[in-house]
């Protein structure tokens, strides 16, 4: 079948190369974005927020730590705050709840304004906590991977990449069998003169399948071979403190 005197399937492949290539630019344009964004909250919120709450949740003598909360408020509060750089609209909104408590607690200084405020303060440092350390695992995210390929013997930094592009290989596979088997489902309800006549559903699904392992085994390397500059989960750390404790109360 030709539209203008041009055959259907180059026009499909066409249009289909045209989309991937424009959701692939479209994505890499949002990270970049997101990135930016991150960066400059990183450096503007979290890591200023999280040094002073740091401080303020070791310091154990009362007294001391409402002065340090007082100084805190001060900090972030007012039409120049910073805080309009915090992604997380969770936490924004957990600030102002905390601010609300802060002046509840000017107004009338009393234990349970007290124990209110300095329950908000920990809480707002355990979210700051984990959005800081997020924002840092992202930006720093391939810093491993650079700092391997820098000092790396070059024949295994071929290889890595190399196998990154066996990778994407198998990522474009996995959605133009996606794509095959969803205009094999629509040739079954509206026939395509182009679809080959031993084409079948089983065809398509085992194409499907057959992608979806492929990818499944790149994914599986990936996360073995590529090095991730990670923290330590909060799960693992409780983990291995529990271990300690067990040996310690064993002895």
């Amino acid at each position: 079948m030709k539209i203008f005197g041009i055959d259907l399937s180059i026009i499909i492949i066409a249009v289909i190369t045209a989309y991937i290539g424009y959701q692939f630019n479209h994505r890499a344009k949002k990270r970049e974005v997101f990135l930016k964004e991150l960066s400059n909250s990183y450096n503007e919120v979290y890591f200023p927020m999280f040094e002073l709450l740091s401080v303020i949740n070791k310091t154990e003598d009362k007294n001391r730590k409402l002065e340090l909360t007082d100084s805190f408020m001060q900090e972030y509060s007012g039409t120049n705050s910073k805080i309009r750089f915090i992604g997380s609209t969770f936490i924004l909104e957990y600030f102002y709840k905390l601010r609300e408590a802060f002046f509840t607690y000017k107004n009338e200084i009393n234990r349970t304004n007290e124990r209110e405020l300095l329950e908000k303060v920990k809480g707002l440092y355990l979210s700051i906590e984990d959005e800081y350390w997020n924002a840092h695992d992202i930006i720093y995210e391939d810093y491993k991977q650079f700092v391997s390929d820098t000092f790396n013997n070059p024949f295994f930094v071929i290889l890595g990449n190399i196998f990154r592009i066996f990778y994407h290989l198998s990522v474009f596979l996995l959605w133009i069998s996606a794509l095959v088997f969803y205009f094999t489902i629509s040739h079954l309800i509206i026939p395509i003169e182009w679809v080959p006549e031993w084409w079948s559903i089983g065809f398509a699904l085992l194409s499907l399948l057959l992608a979806t392992i492929l990818f499944g085994f790149m994914l599986m390397f990936k996360e073995m071979v590529m090095k991730r500059n990670r923290r330590e989960s909060k799960v693992v750390k409780n983990l291995k403190q529990k271990i300690k404790r067990l040996f310690r109360t064993s002895r």
